[in-house]
């Protein structure tokens, strides 16, 4: 009996067809679970501080990644570029570093591993950073409360690090706090002014902040009775004051109010009006500073000192013979 091979090729022709078509889909799904190593080239994107950018671009790095061949089909969302970042920090010129799996950004949700970089290590040339200490300019007011007064307050540090490109260093001799206006309320203070950083460009500052702080404290008056003029034998140039004591009121912080002695305190008398009837002592206070002082009254009448009384004149002696 002769077969015929044409019709057995073509016999159930559709079952045939699916039995192929299934055993492709088999193959297909039975490779896609077999762990398979793909390689891609991937740009190597070097920030420089700033001010400083890289001389030359580095040359593309090689990742290898290993994972099911399923999971190898996500990656082409795979981000192409590797970045890294010379910290500011750095003042030399050539700036080493080492790749590893964990600089490759993989996509979210794929189960794959990064298995080696090539090259390990790179290298980049950059311009070279200069140092410099400068002081800081306070550009800061401090405003108590009513009734009350700043006794003073400190801005530190008082000294900024400066780090960039030594082009961009000429000239500057300081830096500056940025201008800030301080409530200083009643009592200790605290607070953080930035560093104006607006013109340094690419220069690195640090610190960025100073510190401000102090005390606000309670204006007081307080009078001191029975303070002497001075004046040489209570007279002002041929007068005599009406009265020789008087009163000194003095304003300022509490603290040191409370601790002022009258030994501090000095009452001087000015001649007006010389040669007039009504001739008067204006008085001024000379206190510590920083304090209000003032003479109550601020003013006294003077009269004419007495002349002094003639002295009689001595007898000549009488010469005797010998």
């Amino acid at each position: 009996m002769r077969i015929d091979a044409a019709q057995l090729i073509v016999r159930n022709w559709p079952i045939k067809l699916a039995a192929l078509f299934f055993a492709a889909m088999l193959y297909v799904a039975v490779a896609a679970q077999q762990p398979v190593t793909q390689s891609f080239s991937l740009h190597l994107a070097v920030e420089g501080p700033p001010g400083r950018p890289p001389h030359d671009p580095p040359r593309p790095v090689t990742v290898l990644i290993t994972g099911r061949g399923s999971e190898l089909l996500k990656l082409r969302s795979l981000p192409r570029v590797i970045t890294k970042t010379i910290p500011d920090t750095f003042a030399g010129t050539t700036w080493r570093t080492e790749l590893q799996p964990a600089d490759v950004v993989l996509p979210k949700g794929v189960d794959v591993q990064v298995a080696d970089i090539t090259p390990h290590e790179v290298q980049v040339t950059i311009d070279s950073a200069i140092r410099r200490d400068v002081p800081i300019a306070s550009r800061i007011t401090v405003k108590a409360d009513s009734g009350y007064v700043v006794s003073g307050y400190s801005v530190l540090p008082s000294v900024a690090h400066l780090m960039g490109p030594a082009k961009a260093m000429v000239g500057l001799e300081s830096v500056a706090t940025v201008a800030a206006l301080i409530p200083g309320g009643q009592g200790s203070f605290f607070h953080t002014v930035p560093i104006d950083t607006d013109m340094l460009g690419p220069i690195r500052v640090s610190p960025r902040e100073v510190r401000v702080s102090g005390e606000a404290t309670r204006v007081v008056d307080r009078s001191f009775t029975a303070i002497p003029i001075a004046s040489p034998a209570s007279g002002v140039a041929g007068f005599a004051l009406a009265t020789e004591r008087v009163t000194v009121v003095v304003t300022g912080p509490e603290t040191r109010v409370k601790n002022l002695s009258k030994d501090s305190l000095r009452v001087i008398p000015h001649l007006v009006n010389r040669g007039d009837p009504d001739a008067f002592a204006r008085l001024t206070v000379n206190g510590p500073s920083g304090l209000g002082v003032r003479a109550v009254p601020d003013s006294v009448p003077l009269k004419r000192s007495a002349p002094a009384p003639a002295q009689p004149k001595a007898a000549p002696k009488k010469k005797t013979r010998g």
